[in-house]
């Protein structure tokens, strides 16, 4: 058996290589594959293409239906004649042709046709909401990406510089100018930067993952962002006013516009369960096509023969006239759309007032977070200029270090966030 350390060197080996080999990948990018690949897209075409079929379906009903074929039939043995009497007769007979059948139910059919064309315009509606969810999705990962990538960054320059101010101390103490206990201080420090970092890549490897599942690209790829340094993007402009965007976002949402369409639906249902009892239903039989028979086997006798019958009628009972449980069922549906469209209009408004007052917030950390990089260099920069390692200068130094690493994450974390709220507003907004 291949010994334990071995195996863990193996599996580190292979986990560098991997990480030798990037694919970069930039924002746009993501865009067009999101709204070209995403698997809730898909799923969403296929309930349009469904919705369509039974649009399609239910133009159908208005057409008859056209059953040709064949028949034969023989009787022998005892039969009863219209007149009563009872006798023991032989027959047979042949029919071919063809029977044209319609029953329409006229006022179902015109409301179910209105209901399902409703019903595929909330479809449509429903995969432009997915394919705007699954942009927003990947947008939102890849800038998750592009935090955790610059994250890796500042701890790599963090652990270089936490490495040369040990090798700085460690020749101190060899010149007998420096304690032995802030060399042990300074390795600490190496060691925890080391540690920081590699749970950086991990996460950086985890943010790629996901960003590759939205994309349905190779998971197994190790996507990383083009940009190797934080740059916030300008998507909103600052000075539009709140109800601009609540305004447009009920115009262009595709969410309301589909919860309108399964509103209309059900209304149309709910005036089928009023309405279309009173309207008759249609029913029609036209056979044409060829009759023959004798008494016996020995003689046949084939010509024309049509038969024609019309019916209207109406239901009474259960699912026509005056069945009180379907209307009541009907109405309660469409309470419930109306209901759900309502809540729909709400929770849009909220998206929009929210991601817009992050956006503001956000603008104003973004600020605070520089100023506390730039403050946190020049303390860093003025505690190593110092050549004296006695313990007070040696701690305040490794907790520059620390507050500039803080400083740039910090900095880093918000410029993603900043970007992730105006895409949030973008979308919310419906643009």
């Amino acid at each position: 058996m291949r010994p334990l350390a071995t195996t863990l060197l193996l599996l580190g080996a292979a986990v560098g290589a991997q990480e030798l080999a990037p694919t970069p990948i930039d924002l746009p990018t993501v865009l067009k594959l999101a709204g070209a690949q995403g698997i809730e897209i898909e799923i969403a075409e296929a309930k349009l293409h469904e919705a369509r079929a039974n649009e399609d379906g239910s133009l159908w009903q208005f057409f008859p239906v056209i059953a040709p074929g064949i028949g034969y039939m023989n009787h022998t043995g005892q039969a009863q004649s219209f007149a009563g009497s009872v006798s023991d007769i032989n027959k047979q007979s042949t029919i071919a042709g063809a029977t044209v059948l319609m029953k329409l139910e006229i006022g179902e059919a015109i409301y179910h046709r209105l209901a399902a064309k409703q019903i595929a315009v909330a479809a449509e509606q429903n995969v432009a909401a997915q394919r705007r969810q699954t942009t927003l999705q990947a947008s939102l990962s890849y800038f998750d990406l592009a935090k955790a990538h610059h994250a890796v960054r500042l701890h790599e320059e963090a652990l270089k510089v936490a490495k040369d101010y040990h090798d700085q101390i460690t020749r101190g103490v060899q010149a007998g100018v420096a304690f032995k206990g802030d060399e042990l201080r300074a390795d600490a420090q190496v060691t925890r930067q080391e540690l920081r970092l590699s749970q950086a890549k991990d996460a950086r490897r985890a943010e790629a993952a996901h960003l590759a599942q939205i994309l349905r690209l190779k998971i197994t790829e190790s996507l990383t962002p083009a940009d190797d340094h934080p740059l916030a993007l300008t998507f909103v402009e600052r000075g539009r006013k709140l109800d601009d965007f609540v305004q447009n976002a009920l115009q262009k949402r595709p969410e309301l516009l589909e919860a309108g369409a399964l509103h209309e639906a059900a209304r149309h249902n709910d005036d089928a369960a009023t309405y279309a009892p009173l309207y008759p239903t249609l029913g029609a039989q036209v056979f044409a096509g060829g009759l023959g028979g004798s008494t016996s086997s020995a003689r046949q006798d084939f010509g024309n023969s049509t038969d024609t019958m019309v019916t209207l009628t109406w239901k009474i009972g259960a699912g026509g006239l005056f069945d009180s449980s379907r209307t009541e069922g009907a109405q309660a549906r469409l309470k419930q759309t109306q209901l759900q469209e309502t809540r729909t209009r709400e929770d849009i408004i909220r998206q929009v007032v929210e991601a817009q007052s992050h956006v503001q917030y956000l603008d104003q950390q973004l600020k605070v977070a520089a100023a506390g990089v730039r403050a946190a260099e020049q303390g860093l920069m003025l505690s190593l200029a110092r050549r004296e390692f006695s313990v007070g200068i040696v701690l305040e130094a490794l907790q520059s270090q620390q507050d500039l690493i803080q400083a740039r994450l910090d900095y880093a974390g918000t410029i993603a966030e900043l970007n992730k709220a105006q895409v949030r507003l973008k979308s919310a907004a419906g643009e």
